[in-house]
């Protein structure tokens, strides 16, 4: 493929972040700035004569989509209190506009223009390829597994996001709990737990995986006997 493929993919996030901080949605120029840039493969790959390999664009465009995951969870702060922030919990300065709604949709495009790439490969490779049917890598079947459950651990990240917005308060401005035995831990301290705890299931599971995967020794089976005709001794 022409090299402008990955190089749009790396730029798409950072120009999709000006652009819809520049120009707010609904104006059409939020979304007209990045029609240019996803067209440029197509329209300029046939005047630059140089190109990367398919697994590249692949690997450029999984890379964006980590890149993208990472912008679209990181919060305003470390701590889910609300507006009035201690200043020591909150982003620094410089990376303050991470926090923001324009940031988080420009890393949501970038996630749809990362996977629509990469779905229009695998397309391109079914109809081209040659596919030999029940020939597979086995590590991809537990690959999958672990793809399931990177998912649930950033459903687990995201529920402690929501979770702790009820701040010192059973049901969030319904039932408070001021007592000293109140304890609403921070989005580090969750985030820590979370992680600790799915690191631990992944290093169980890959044993597991480590143990099913061993070769198995051959051994020697006993000499089976001649049958012998029923009523014989």
């Amino acid at each position: 493929m022409t090299v402008l493929a990955p190089v749009v993919m790396v730029l798409f996030p950072p120009v999709a972040i000006w652009g819809l901080t520049t120009y707010w949605i609904p104006e059409p120029m939020s979304l007209a700035i990045l029609i240019p840039l996803a067209l440029a493969p197509f329209l300029l790959g046939r005047f630059i004569p140089m190109t990367v390999s398919v697994q590249t664009v692949m690997k450029v465009g999984f890379l964006m989509v980590v890149v993208s995951d990472a912008i679209w969870l990181t919060p305003n702060g470390f701590a889910a209190t609300g507006a009035r922030m201690v200043e020591d919990l909150k982003l620094p300065e410089a990376w303050d506009f991470i926090g923001k709604m324009p940031t988080k949709l420009g890393a949501i495009l970038s996630l749809v223009f990362a996977t629509t790439i990469n779905y229009a490969l695998y397309g391109k490779a079914i109809r081209q390829g040659t596919i030999v049917w029940g020939k597979i890598d086995g590590i991809s079947q537990f690959v999958l597994i672990f793809l399931a459950f990177t998912s649930i651990w950033a459903m687990g990240l995201m529920g402690a996001v929501r979770s702790l917005l009820r701040k010192y308060f059973h049901t969030y401005n319904l039932i408070p709990d001021f007592t000293a035995e109140s304890f609403t831990p921070t989005l580090s301290y969750s985030a820590w737990l979370i992680t600790g705890i799915t690191v631990v299931f992944f290093i169980v599971v890959s044993v597991a995986v480590f143990v099913a995967l061993r070769p198995l020794e051959l051994k020697g089976r006993e000499p089976e006997g001649s049958p012998v005709p029923a009523g014989t001794k």
